[in-house]
């Protein structure tokens, strides 16, 4: 049976009752539960209650300080200390521990993210041209480009991620949702920390940071981090070449001044990042008569291409950011600057043999070739003015917003032998202004009411096999919200809200001709609507949060691959209509002072439902599955501190499933992925100022890949990550 087939088989009728039926239970703590700060049983100033207890997390979601759980909105948040437990190193880890979350490699160097939230996301992450659903922003400034966004991150504060449009406070219109990191600033007491890793695939890293007052008042306060981080692979072995595969270097620079007044709060952050490796690889596959696909190295662990790949990425930047008062109004200035180079290099065919085009059995083929050269730079200046009127009854955030990005890619292709070459000139410039209001009609409810106008502005040009292109278009959208919050009870708050998200139209960089690449595809609309519930129980031990969703989008920018024809190997993009629905939950309980649990989990349902009517547009996908949204999905893990000895030790594991989902909009056998679980766990020993631990992911070695696709022998999938282990060593003072 193919596994497109078992995806069809499997797909629960009935989610809500099952879903249901899995948190109630287990009752266990997810990733935004785990963002509270806790107490161990190293604080031996903490009362038996306090340490008992859910403890509290301050967001900035909705650009002012709230309690998460005062946040009218599905807003999952993690700390700095509950990352270094669950192992979040890079954005694709957020996956298992936020529902409706799925964060991949993207096809395109091994730097590269595919971020999708609630079945919206991007898939060519890679090009110059791409613009991603989901919004990424440090310190508040929206990363345009994806490459380079699977960052190593150092010492970070929090990491916020909002689920749904976020058509009105967000820099850029995200309309599936946002992923917000923030860094730590400098603080007036000196501090510092040095860590040493070790792992297996030859994984080793030094992180260190110190931060500290300087000047005698203390006002004036400064920080500086850096990391050296290095592996001699990725876990897969190229059987052409006889060598591992996946090395990779990474070093990267912070540096932040800030200054704290009683009437000005300044911070200046300067960043530098350098990835140099031997890239991606796909694995190649066969398929059968009865359909049956299987990889032809006999193994994703094993790749088979002649041809090497690469990775070199660099990113500098800065982020100047400035808050004062003006009477009772609050006024921020956030102004950004990043300037990136991405050289990437694979064969996306993984290797096929010469026999399957007529050749000897004993040779090996690269098929599709590519290499790109990409260079950009953005500039961000965002205004806001916020305060409260009417004695409090009135909150406002309003202001003004301004993106420019200019860059270039030079891609390379070599398919089936036949070679290509397009240069790409890309330029957008986006502006808004945008208010929210939240009115509290009575002191347990509050209206909120928002609003955003966006317009940008889209150039395209260069040439495609000496042929020129030049397009450029304008988009423009109002954006509203509305919602109302209720407090049920003081631990219980209900909401409902409407919202709609956008996405400018654009040009398709995969298109294998100059008309392709001509014809804009349009812009696209997400109208939301959500029925959330956030509660605390048994005296704030046990915490239950849930969102119901329904998204209605029109003309989604869906890229599809061209199988068959001159044009086989080549991508185009339609514009179609979907719906989906879905309900999330997230749980903890404080089971004991030294014992958490916790879970999370969604199920889901969408499908396309129409297309744009456009010229030779064959409306192939209506009534197939979203991908990378898939039916269920959970995860439930716990953990637990102790006294031992001088110190503390700590441990905790977590098990997440994923149902089985398509990767890709034709819901082709290729790119369908079956049911996948992953195992975590760590073990750490905290004495002093001193932290030991060992960490493991995916520790039952699944195999298996995250997405696929193919034309005639071309058939490649690319692996997910293997087993990792990780000791680390940290002195923090």
């Amino acid at each position: 049976m193919t596994t497109a087939r078992k995806i069809a088989r499997h797909r629960p009728r009935h989610c809500l009752p099952l879903l249901l039926g899995l948190v109630a239970p287990l009752a266990g703590a997810q990733a935004q539960v785990r963002a509270a700060p806790e107490a161990t049983p190293a604080e031996p100033a903490a009362s038996a209650d306090t340490r008992q207890t859910l403890g509290a997390v301050v967001v900035t979601a909705q650009r002012k300080p709230q309690k998460l759980q005062d946040v009218a909105a599905a807003v999952t948040a993690l700390t700095a200390e509950s990352m270094e437990s669950l192992q979040v190193q890079s954005a694709t880890d957020l996956s298992r521990l936020v529902p409706n979350v799925k964060f991949d490699a993207v096809t395109a160097g091994s730097t590269a993210l595919k971020p999708f939230i609630r079945g919206g996301g991007v898939t060519d992450g890679g090009q110059i041209t791409s613009e991603s659903e989901v919004g990424i922003y440090v310190d508040d400034v929206y990363r345009a480009r994806l490459s380079g966004a699977l960052m190593e991150f150092v010492q970070l504060d929090r990491i916020e991620v909002l689920r749904g449009p976020q058509g009105v406070l967000y820099g850029r219109n995200s309309s599936a949702g946002a992923l917000s990191i923030v860094t730590r600033a400098p603080t007036a007491a000196t501090t510092g920390s040095f860590e040493l890793g070790l792992g297996n695939n030859g994984q080793r890293h030094i992180k260190g940071h110190v931060s500290s007052a300087i000047s005698e008042d203390k006002r004036w306060r400064g920080s500086l981090q850096g990391m050296v981080k290095r592996r001699d692979g990725n876990g897969q072995y190229n059987v052409t070449q006889r060598k591992d595969v996946g090395a990779e270097d990474t070093v990267g620079l912070q540096g932040d001044l800030a200054y704290e007044g009683p009437e000005l709060q300044a911070r200046l952050s300067v960043f530098t990042t350098r990835t140099d490796g031997d890239g991606q690889w796909a694995v190649p596959n066969t398929i059968a008569p009865d359909g049956t696909i299987t990889p032809s190295t006999g193994s994703y662990r094993k790749v088979a291409s002649p041809y090497d790949s690469l990775t070199d990425v660099r990113q500098s930047g800065a982020t100047l950011r400035l808050q004062g008062r003006l009477g009772d109004v609050r006024l921020t200035s956030i102004t950004g600057f990043v300037r990136m180079n991405d050289h990437w290099r694979q064969d996306f065919s993984g290797g096929v043999s010469a026999a399957l085009i007529g050749g000897s059995a004993s040779d090996t083929l690269a098929l599709f070739e590519r290499e790109s050269h990409t260079r950009h730079h953005q500039f961000s200046q965002e205004l806001q003015a916020a305060g409260e009127l009417l004695d409090g009854r009135l909150s406002y955030v309003t202001g003004l917003y301004y993106f420019d990005e200019s860059g270039s890619q030079d891609l390379a292709s070599t398919i089936f032998f036949q070679p290509s070459q397009v240069r790409f000139n890309a330029d957008t410039t986006s502006r808004a202004a945008f208010g929210q209001l939240s009115a509290r009609l009575t002191p347990v409810t509050t209206l909120l009411v928002g609003g955003r106008y966006s317009q940008d502005r889209k150039q395209l040009d260069g040439a495609l096999a000496a042929q020129p292109f030049d397009q450029s278009n304008r988009y423009g959208k109002f954006t509203p919200k509305v919602g109302i919050d209720h407090k049920l009870a003081p631990d219980t708050l209900a909401y409902v809200s409407y919202s709609q998200g956008f996405k400018a139209g654009g040009y398709n960089g995969l298109a294998a001709t100059v008309a392709q690449i001509s014809q804009a595809f349009l812009p696209q609309t997400t109208d939301a609507w959500e029925l959330g519930l956030k509660s605390e129980l048994l005296e704030r031990r046990l915490r239950v949060n849930a969102a119901l969703f329904h998204n209605k989008i029109k003309n989604r920018q869906q890229t599809l691959t061209v199988s068959n024809g001159p044009s086989a190997g080549s991508f185009v993009v339609e514009n179609y209509n979907a719906k989906l629905t879905g309900l999330e939950v997230e749980a903890a309980w404080r089971l004991l002072p030294t014992l958490t649990l916790w879970a999370n989990g969604a199920v889901n349902s969408g499908k396309y439902t129409g297309c744009a009517t456009t010229v030779n547009v064959p409306c192939s996908v209506i009534d197939n599955a979203l991908p990378l949204f898939p039916d269920h999905a959970f995860t439930v893990g716990f953990d637990h501190n102790t006294l031992a000895g001088p110190g503390a030790l700590r441990f905790g594991a977590d098990y997440s499933q994923r149902a089985a989902y398509y990767s890709t909009a034709d819901n082709a056998p290729i790119g369908a992925v079956p049911r996948q679980k992953s195992l975590n766990a760590y073990v750490a020993y905290d004495v002093g100022a001193w932290t030991v631990q060992l960490a493991g992911k995916n520790l039952t070695q699944q195999e298996g890949w995250q997405t696929g696709f193919g034309f005639s022998v071309v058939q490649p999938r690319f692996a997910i990550p293997g087993r990792s282990v990780m000791l680390t060593a940290r002195y923090q003072y």
